[in-house]
């Protein structure tokens, strides 16, 4: 038998419509509700921060030629490794899709992530480049605005695929 009261779940029975196919939700992971929340606004807001921190890296990676300076290179590509296997999980399906699109999220992705964190490191040492006449707060606005370009075209490509 059931904990819940028989008025109770007679009550929620009532509330609640039934699920039809009318009315349950699409299972298509690119819907408009979503994809203007959660996952993919979280990947917007982390790559405007990392792609402000790699402009610095890039930087930084340019005026010594050497990169691994912040971290030791095996650790970059640990994290390759964990944004890759990331994407695979997040997809739940083997497919040649699935896997350009792990591909593509660990390159891109991989690809800020080091840069970020030389470029990190450089502002660490010198953080007069960032502060100077507030120059972060114009990297990280022109971030913010390229990295929403960017999801929103990679939506269109996903709509238009379709």
């Amino acid at each position: 038998m059931s904990d819940i009261p028989p008025e109770t779940s007679a009550r929620r029975e009532s509330i609640d419509p039934p699920v039809t196919s009318a009315t349950s939700k699409p299972s298509d992971s690119t819907s408009r509700r979503e994809s203007i929340s959660g996952y993919g606004l979280t990947l917007t807001l982390v790559g405007a921060v990392l792609l402000a921190l790699a402009y610095y890296g890039v930087i930084a990676v340019e005026a010594t030629r050497d990169l691994g300076r912040a971290l030791p290179e095996p650790f970059y590509f640990l994290v390759l490794a964990f944004l890759f296997v990331l994407e695979l999980l997040a997809r739940r399906e083997l497919s040649a899709l699935t896997l350009a699109r792990a591909i593509a999220f660990t390159a891109v992705y991989g690809t800020l992530f080091v840069f970020s964190v030389e470029g990190g490191a450089y502002l660490w040492d010198n953080p007069g480049v960032a502060l100077g006449d507030f120059a972060g707060v114009t990297v990280l606005a022109v971030a913010l605005v390229v990295s929403a370009l960017i999801y929103v075209g990679y939506l269109t490509l996903v709509k238009y695929w379709r």
